[in-house]
């Protein structure tokens, strides 16, 4: 490979890292937004595609619950935001420079 095509493929990368990170859509004001019963489609359209998200089978006595935990990650901070059944149950804001030890509340 030549380098001016190392050169150009690598720049073009960098452009396309930069512009998703000031396209990020995590911020407080987002985590605002998102409200109890929310749907995960309905929290995409505010936040886009997550960063990261676990799905899990939560079976009680004979009825199985769908457990879906997603984060949105960007240098502004992250959002993190539990699903059951498709319904928003929890979120939580972490600033930047902070760790998300656990997502899920009061652990």
């Amino acid at each position: 490979m030549k380098l001016t095509t190392v050169m150009r493929t690598a720049s073009a990368l960098l452009v396309a890292v930069t512009l998703a990170a000031c396209g990020s859509k995590v911020s407080p004001e987002n985590y605002e937004k998102i409200t109890a019963g929310m749907t995960e489609k309905q929290v995409g359209k505010i936040l886009g595609i997550p960063s990261e998200s676990r799905n899990a089978a939560v079976k009680v006595v004979d009825e199985t619950f769908t457990s879906t935990q997603s984060k949105w990650i960007s240098d502004r901070g992250t959002i993190a935001v539990g699903f059951l059944n498709g319904e928003m149950q929890w979120k939580h804001y972490y600033p930047p420079g902070t760790k998300a030890e656990s997502d899920i509340p009061g652990r």
